[in-house]
């Protein structure tokens, strides 16, 4: 599965940016999210504080922006 961390701006609601997440961390991704039933490939999440927080880890690199909220997509 291809997880995306999408950045909107919230003034406009705009795309700014895209991250895919790293392949062979779904069970981490899983945890993170907190999902309990398989994804299908068609959904999309918006992300709190503590989400980014640990996508970003697996990033290695922060994306977080304040003028922009953040969503994952499956």
């Amino acid at each position: 599965m291809i997880y995306i961390i999408e950045a909107f701006d919230k003034t406009t609601d705009l795309l700014v940016f895209e991250e895919k997440l790293p392949c062979g961390h779904d069970e981490k991704i899983k945890l993170i999210m907190g999902w309990t039933e398989e994804q299908w490939g068609w959904e999309g999440y918006d992300l709190e504080v503590h989400q980014l927080e640990a996508l970003e880890k697996l990033l290695a690199k922060k994306v977080h922006d304040p003028q922009c909220f953040f969503s994952a997509d499956v």
